[in-house]
């Protein structure tokens, strides 16, 4: 009765003293509880059936907020839930321990930005938006300078408020939309990556012979914007396969892939060895958490009278989590934490890394032809496998890699040789060959 009497006495003082004023006004204020629910109700359902029938927002959730600042699903929705269920099970695999809490409850989240991306892109499209809000603000709150995540969290703020006023002024400045283009190419080439269960066991095309001497190698594939660091296992007696160990999104250079030039803004396609690992406080900001120096150019790309140096594997500037898929000037960028975790796992000098555009994996070893002449007991032209100069008197050389790969329309090897001499420290050495016709020809080498 209070509160009754309370309604009346602020209706008189706005003016409404006569009783059937009082309740038509009542009546409105009722009409318009009831509208704003079944609105909500409409807006949910919506979201709900969109997830289902490809909706064109990926975030956000009800098209009549007309938030529309990412990538469209289309044809990619069934495919990219696959892959982001597939990578999400990969990386809480590595990364945490399942909450042993209610199944509704929040999973225990982990440290890490993509991981936190793909949580909230998964509970999105699954509808479960009150959860994507929190997960998304974990993720804001932990990496400030995570633009995606960022981008994300205001996106899923702004679908429940019904927008943001100054979106089409904003979007009117071409470094808007410029930026805005870039961030919509990173979230698809997250979403994309498919998990790295069905990699384990295969093999990376170019890799003709690895042998168990070379601990781990590094792959870059630049069309899927990812960095794998292989390593091998041992699954039984002769049962040696290469597994993921790691892997990453990266940015590669500004205009892609083919580097020719100095200053052309490309990332080299081949194969380079790290040389050494530099930390954070040796670097300015650009390299972020540290870098692994490359050999570029190696004795390939002089024959092709190819320049430029400085090519790295290394960090992002602390005014970015990462990097636009291409935005580099040549080198291969990661996010820090992820540059920490690589160096952490053991990469030292020597290790292969291979940098491709476009990564083909068998699932099939290196071919008899090859085994054989790499244990010596068959030994053929077919292959580089031994420079004829070599002398056996020097000490006993040992094939300890081997790759083979298409090159600007040229079929082009590199192999690395081990010698053992007596009294001496193992010595590793390169050799780089060009196959002319049916005939190798060296370019390079001990």
């Amino acid at each position: 009765m209070a509160l009754l009497t309370r309604l009346r006495w602020t209706l008189q003082r706005l003016g409404l003293a006569q009783a059937w004023a009082q309740c038509l006004f009542m009546l409105v204020l009722m009409l318009a509880g009831l509208s704003w629910a079944l609105r909500q109700d409409s807006m949910e359902a919506l979201a709900k059936d969109s997830v289902g029938q490809n909706s064109p927002i990926l975030f956000g959730t009800a098209p009549v907020a007309q938030w529309n600042t990412l990538y469209e699903l289309d044809s990619l929705a069934a495919q990219a839930h696959a892959n982001t269920e597939a990578s999400l099970r990969a990386t809480n695999k590595r990364q945490t321990k399942p909450s042993p809490s209610d199944k509704q409850a929040l999973k225990v989240l982990p440290n890490n930005g993509e991981a936190l991306f793909l949580e909230t892109y998964r509970l999105q499209i699954e509808g479960e938006y009150a959860q994507a809000l929190q997960v998304a603000q974990t993720m804001a709150q932990r990496f400030a300078n995570f633009q995606l995540g960022q981008l994300i969290y205001a996106d899923l703020m702004a679908s429940m408020s019904g927008g943001v006023p100054e979106r089409e002024s904003l979007m009117q400045k071409p470094e808007a939309l410029q930026r805005l283009q870039q961030l919509k190419t990173e979230a698809l080439q997250r979403t994309r990556h498919a998990g790295t269960d069905a990699l384990n066991g295969t093999y990376p095309e170019p890799v003709r012979f690895l042998s168990p001497s070379v601990q781990q190698m590094i792959v870059v594939d630049a069309q899927k914007s990812r960095l794998y660091l292989l390593a091998h296992r041992n699954d039984g007696p002769g049962l040696g396969r290469l597994h993921v160990l790691f892997d990453a999104y990266i940015s590669i250079g500004n205009k892609g892939m083919g580097k020719w030039r100095e200053g052309d803004t490309k990332t080299p396609a081949g194969v380079y060895f790290v040389q050494k690992h530099m930390n954070d406080f040796m670097l300015p900001d650009l390299y972020g958490s540290g870098a692994l120096t490359l050999d570029y150019p190696n004795p390939l790309d002089k024959q092709q009278q190819r320049t430029g140096s400085g090519i790295w594997l290394h960090g992002s500037p602390s005014e970015q989590y990462a990097r636009p898929p291409t935005a580099t000037d040549g080198c291969v960028v990661l996010a820090n934490d992820d540059m920490l975790q690589l160096v952490k796992l053991g990469v030292r000098a020597g290790t292969p890394v291979l940098i491709v555009e476009q990564l083909k994996w068998r699932n099939t070893p290196l071919s008899s032809t090859l085994v054989k002449s790499a244990t010596g007991t068959d030994v053929t032209k077919s292959w580089p496998l031994r420079p004829q100069h070599i002398q056996q008197k020097t000490g006993h050389w040992t094939l300890v890699s081997a790759f083979e790969w298409t090159d600007q329309q040229r079929t082009v090897a590199v192999l690395t040789h081990e010698l053992k001499a007596p009294g001496q420290a193992p010595q590793r050495v390169h050799s780089y060959w060009e196959k002319n016709q049916q005939q190798w020809i060296e370019v390079s080498g001990i």
